[in-house]
């Protein structure tokens, strides 16, 4: 399989991982159990991990959907 994905695609599923991350964090805000804790960890961590493999890369995260601050929401109290 040598199927390529283009830069769109890629901003398009990164930034819907973004969207859902978001959602899962005010999902935990709401209901802060075990569960929903662990939920938005793990969108953090997928982000995260993303985000660091752009930068080794020498890609520049904000042209795949990634804002300044996109961390800020998951260590807001």
């Amino acid at each position: 399989m040598n199927e390529t994905v283009d830069k769109d695609s890629v901003r398009y599923i990164i930034e819907s991982v973004i969207e859902y991350a978001y959602e899962s964090r005010e999902e935990e805000k709401k209901n802060p159990d075990k569960f929903n804790s662990g939920r938005a960890l793990a969108y953090w961590e997928v982000l995260d991990t993303i985000y660091n493999r752009l930068k080794i890369c020498d890609l520049n995260p904000k042209d795949f959907g990634y804002s300044e601050d996109w961390e800020k929401p998951f260590f807001a109290k």
